[in-house]
């Protein structure tokens, strides 16, 4: 099964709008997270987001690029400063190939927390749009990191040049989430 981590994409500050939408620049960091993930063969059944607008936004660009059966649910404890311990409950109830997008710190600590086992200080950092690729083995009952992206890395691979200008995908924003 792989699970893979997204910090949402890049938000408006607080102060110009106190909900956080995506920029257009973070709406097309998801369309290139979600090109991406699909160009690696990822085929999630559902994308979990955190209850903040710019989660599930994020979680709905992303969830373009895959199948109509791709389900989008709202999940609770994916907020800064929510329990670790409560999440890693609800993430061992998660049977196949999932997307996670949620904020810092409570991504990071997760990841350590699945990969290490142990309350840790966190060797990751997280920025909006990018994500840890997380894959558990079945029989050794393990966690292991298959990659860790970040959207500048993206940025590269997915901006198609045209006439001197970068040529961007627009993908519309539905509402189609679910509560867990």
């Amino acid at each position: 099964m792989d699970l893979i981590l997204v910090q949402n994409a890049e938000a408006l500050p607080k102060e110009q709008n106190p909900d956080r939408p995506l920029t257009a620049q973070g709406i097309n960091t998801a369309s290139q997270l979600g090109n991406f993930l699909k160009s690696m063969g990822l085929n999630p059944k559902k994308i979990y987001h955190s209850p903040k607008e710019r989660s599930q936004q994020t979680a709905e660009i992303i969830g373009r690029f895959f199948s109509n059966k791709v389900k989008l649910h709202l999940f609770k404890g994916l907020l800064p400063g929510d329990s670790v311990s409560d999440l890693l409950k609800e993430i061992k109830k998660i049977k196949e190939d999932s997307i996670i997008v949620g904020h810092e710190p409570t991504l990071s600590k997760l990841a350590v927390r699945l990969l290490v086992r142990t309350k840790i200080s966190s060797f990751f950092q997280m920025e909006p749009g990018c994500c840890l690729w997380l894959s558990y083995d079945n029989e050794t009952k393990e966690w292991s990191l298959r990659g860790f992206f970040r959207s500048q890395s993206l940025s590269v691979l997915f901006d198609n040049r045209v006439n001197g200008r970068t040529k961007r995908s627009k993908i519309p924003i539905n509402q189609n989430t679910q509560t867990l």
